[in-house]
């Protein structure tokens, strides 16, 4: 559980690298230079290695120093057996929440509103519009839980006897939970305008339970879905906003959002 964590930490801070300034909506990020991104691939046209013979592999990337390395080595070293606390705890509860709760189609529907036919993208048609027009960053702008309360959940956590709370900090819609400052597509900027994370932590201290954080950035791939397109119908053909840059939200309410920074494309 712990090297879960630890990983998510490692990705997170492989991320925040090499620098420049940006300013969005009046609120100074320090953002990287966005690559140049080679064409689509077609889905599924790259074959997925063996999980059971995959080498580690380290990536070349700058990180702050350091006890610990990009390494599931270095983890088991910092984390050597099971945690004393953990043994004592024996219950805790993982929370998994987050503006994909909005599409009413499961933990993935930022991934399968794209993909023609499926619940997800029937959902979506129903409730915001075709996904070339109205995407997922619509989503994360009018997501807002207004009677989302962690200290009443964290109060009836504690009475139903847990000890420990493990809390999603971004799933693989890459939308930060917390005041991000390594990318701007977070609760606190759009959606709920709102620390959630914070407000988790602060609850879970408040009750005496144990705080720790998942962050789902493995899994960014994801996003592949938004870049293609309906396969018949009136909008056969016709790219989902995946295809959108910085420039094509000039005038609009994303101006000075890049959607690369949440698509994974950093």
């Amino acid at each position: 559980m712990n090297q879960f964590v630890m990983l998510g930490c490692l990705w997170l801070g492989a991320c925040a690298t090499a620098f420049s300034q940006e300013q969005t909506n009046g609120v100074n990020y320090q953002l990287g230079p966005i690559p140049s991104v080679h064409k689509p691939l077609a889905e599924n046209s790259v074959p997925m290695g063996n999980i059971q013979t995959f080498e580690e592999v380290k990536l070349d990337l700058p990180i702050t120093s350091g006890p610990y390395e990009p390494t599931w080595r270095s983890i088991e070293a910092n984390y050597p057996g099971t945690p004393e606390w953990l043994r004592d705890s024996k219950f805790g509860i993982w929370i998994h929440f987050g503006p994909q709760s909005a599409g009413e189609s499961g933990d993935w529907y930022a991934r399968k509103m794209y993909v023609e036919g499926t619940p997800a993208y029937e959902n979506h048609l129903k409730n915001y519009g075709h996904p070339s027009e109205v995407g997922y960053k619509e989503v994360l702008r009018d997501w807002n839980p207004k009677k989302f309360n962690p200290q009443a959940l964290v109060d009836i956590y504690r009475d139903a006897g847990a000890r420990f709370l493990i809390i999603q900090g971004v799933h693989h819609d890459q939308f930060d939970m917390w005041d991000s400052k390594y990318q701007p597509w977070n609760s606190t900027r759009l959606g709920p305008k709102r620390d959630l994370i914070g407000e988790w932590e602060k609850a879970a201290r408040k009750a005496g339970i144990r705080f720790e954080l998942t962050f789902h950035h493995e899994y960014s791939w994801w996003w592949q879905t938004a870049f293609q397109s309906d396969t018949k119908g009136d909008k056969k053909g016709v790219p989902y906003d995946g295809n959108l840059t910085l420039a094509d939200g000039k005038g609009k309410w994303l101006e000075g959002l890049d959607p690369k920074y949440f698509m994974g494309l950093i």
